[in-house]
């Protein structure tokens, strides 16, 4: 028994030697307060204190032209699961392969997230308990030199019972997911700093059945976006800029003629010691207009972040969703202190683009103004505590635009304690 155990020891180790082999983990654990995170509280309203937690076991194996990846997940509200039930909350958040032809072509494919440029538009959603991933293939083709790729990805989505099936049907999450999706993704950067992305993405979305009809799984409605991405940065300064069109037809069955642009401009005092410069425009629909009844020109952030950008109180974490668009004015500062720890200090003015709301009421453009404090201590390599406080100094018209009567809104305050570990388990590195 011995020999045997010391003979497959020995093996693993020799195999080791020929492949990269890693399993690390992730605890990451968030508290938080929230008493107008979201949306404005009021004197009905009660403050919720909530824990989030999130477990990963990742294993990643490397050998010649063979990649892969699997992330086992388990995300959970505390308290949601009796004590003493054993629910499985176990899942699959990444399990791709890829395969390398030669050094310039590679097939990805599987569960995995898809993350480009200031990730306005794809991200991995890391703020959420669960995440974001995506069912999709890609394409992957680059240059020796590795300055230019270009990334062609395609997916579909089913319901998981039509493998059963002989025939297409309706897909049961038709309103909140696309039933398919195919991108591209090129960029190009230069020794001179500069690099510029070009993107362009077509998702389709079951189309709903008007009237009496019953649902028709071939009836898709399209959206096309489209732009550019662009970057500088030199020794003290850091400049980006993009800028995306969008056109289809929207789910209910709109035109859409939308589009967003935003800038930064970051000067670095230090590596760690920043300011930071920024705006963002979201297109938003004239509800003023009878235009409104047949286009809508409301701009959607695909699958881009609801946390990152808009503020930490994410009011406007999909802003599509009340359809009048939004402008964010933002100054950042990050600030080192110490070896380890790290403080960000950001305040946003927002404005609408347009004065009219969903429901035709007209309001001032001012919604009001939020300040995001965030400090952040690296322990060691593998652990790492986060704190953040949020308010929001709201106007009428964010009282208008959230449902709420003016004037009985109370102070807007959200804050959080989280910890991140990180832990590698075994790595043949």
């Amino acid at each position: 028994m011995k020999k045997s155990a010391f003979i497959a020891l020995m093996l693993l180790l020799s195999s080791a030697t020929f492949a990269q082999f890693t399993v690390s983990g992730e605890l990451r654990t968030r508290g938080e307060y929230r008493d107008g995170y979201k949306t404005i509280p009021t004197s009905s309203t009660n403050s919720l204190t909530m824990v989030g937690q999130r477990t990963r076991l990742n294993v990643f194996y490397q050998k010649d032209k063979l990649t892969t990846y699997i992330s086992l997940q388990d995300a959970r509200i505390w308290g949601e699961d009796k004590w003493k039930a054993d629910n499985n909350g176990l899942g699959l958040f990444e399990g791709w392969v890829e395969y390398r032809f030669n050094n310039n072509v590679a097939l990805k494919a599987g569960r995995q997230p898809l993350i480009y440029d200031d990730q306005r538009l794809f991200c991995s959603g890391d703020w959420r308990t669960f995440a974001e991933a995506h069912d999709v293939a890609r394409m992957l083709f680059t240059t020796n030199d590795k300055t230019l790729h270009f990334h062609l990805g395609y997916a579909i989505n089913n319901d998981g019972d039509i493998e059963a099936d002989a025939f297409l049907s309706e897909y049961s999450l038709k309103a909140i997911q696309y039933k398919n999706m195919v991108y591209g993704h090129l960029n190009k950067s230069w020794s001179s700093g500069f690099s510029a992305s070009l993107v362009g993405v077509r998702d389709g979305f079951q189309a709903d059945p008007s009237g009496t009809s019953q649902p028709d799984p071939l009836e898709v409605n399209y959206r096309t976006t489209f732009g550019s991405y662009l970057e500088y940065q030199t020794d003290s300064w850091f400049f980006s800029a993009a800028g995306y069109l969008q056109r289809g037809t929207a789910l209910d069955n709109r035109d859409i003629k939308a589009n967003f642009y935003s800038a930064r401009a970051k000067y670095m005092f230090t590596p760690k010691n920043t300011l930071m410069l920024g705006y963002d425009h979201y297109s938003g629909t004239d509800f003023s207009s009878t235009d409104a009844l047949t286009e809508s020109s409301t701009f959607s952030t695909l699958y881009g972040p609801g946390h990152k950008f808009l503020g930490y109180m994410d009011y406007f974490g999909v802003p599509e969703n009340h359809g009048a668009g939004i402008n964010d004015l933002l100054l950042r500062a990050n600030i080192g202190i110490g070896k380890k720890g790290e403080l960000e200090a950001t305040f946003h003015q927002f404005n609408l683009p347009e004065e009219y709301l969903s429901n035709g009421t007209q309001v001032d453009k001012n919604l009001g103004q939020e300040f995001d404090l965030v400090y952040s201590h690296k322990l060691d390599n593998a652990v790492t505590i986060k704190a953040g406080f949020s308010t929001f100094f709201y106007t009428e018209s964010m009282e208008q635009l959230k449902g709420r009567i003016s004037g009985q809104g109370d102070s807007a305050l959200f804050g959080w304690v989280m910890l991140v570990v990180k832990p590698t388990f075994f790595s043949t590195e």
